[in-house]
């Protein structure tokens, strides 16, 4: 059994909340939210080839394959013993998200998808992974990732956040970055999974986030027993970066809702 590097904090419970990171950062990233759950039972966990977790290769031969990443996350609650999740995912970490809950409806008793889109990519956006795979193998990823402190960042955020995001894209690791891209170039429209979810489903976003728009998510809102959208004003696509006080209260207010006691 091989399992994902992970970091669990709070008050140990039978349903701990799981967060998935975004790319190109690795669990970290959750770090300032956490300070704000206090005592709520938090597992955060690092993508295959980032932080301190094996390299998708590692974890199977083959093509990428974000059910990669699904079966080391769900070998990695099993060591723990947890069998029902709440489960959210930030840009990345939603689309993972998502996977999961189509291959472990059961384990799932709420979702918080933030700045993120589940479904299939278009030939445009499966083109542009492809690229910056290539990039990421050639040690070049940063020529892209540059350009995210300004594009995907929010009105609101501060130059010193900026500044921390831009260092971590430079220390972005090469091979797990263009493992990870490839994985998500080849994975399915995950969008009918909210309607697996009897608990409450959350949907997230910076008001400032250039990829998952209000109406994107007004639409899957449609297909959720028990939907709610929040929007962070003033953020963009870090909004645990940018706004983590405000991240952690949305998701705080998602553990209460799901009737989950730290």
């Amino acid at each position: 059994m091989t399992t994902l590097s992970y970091r669990r904090t709070g008050v140990v419970s039978d349903c701990p909340l799981v967060l998935l990171h975004a790319l190109p950062l690795d669990s970290s990233m959750w770090n300032q939210v956490r300070d704000f759950l206090g005592s709520i039972d938090l597992i955060t966990v690092d993508a295959p080839g980032f932080g301190d977790s094996v390299s998708g290769s590692e974890l199977a031969a083959g093509e990428p394959s974000t059910d990669v990443y699904v079966r080391a996350l769900k070998e990695t609650l099993d060591q723990l013993g947890v069998s029902r999740i709440l489960l959210g995912g930030l840009s990345m970490g939603g689309s993972v998200a998502a996977d999961f809950v189509a291959a472990y409806p059961q384990m799932i008793a709420g979702l918080a998808l933030m700045d993120t889109g589940i479904g299939a990519d278009s030939a445009q956006r499966q083109e542009f992974r492809r690229h910056m795979a290539d990039l990421a193998e050639q040690g070049r990823a940063f020529e892209i990732l540059a350009q995210w402190k300004d594009s995907m960042t929010g009105s609101q955020v501060t130059e010193q956040v900026q500044e921390s995001l831009l260092a971590r894209f430079k220390a972005a690791p090469g091979d797990g970055l263009a493992w990870i891209q490839r994985a998500l170039a080849h994975r399915e429209d995950r969008s009918d999974v909210l309607e697996l979810v009897d608990g409450p489903v959350y949907l997230i976003r910076g008001s400032d986030d250039p990829t998952a728009s209000l109406e994107y998510f007004m639409n899957l809102a449609l297909k959720a027993k028990k939907p709610r959208i929040i929007e962070i004003e003033g953020a963009g696509h870090f909004t645990a970066d940018e706004k983590p006080e405000e991240l952690a209260q949305a998701l705080a207010e998602f553990v209460s809702r799901a009737g989950v006691s730290a």
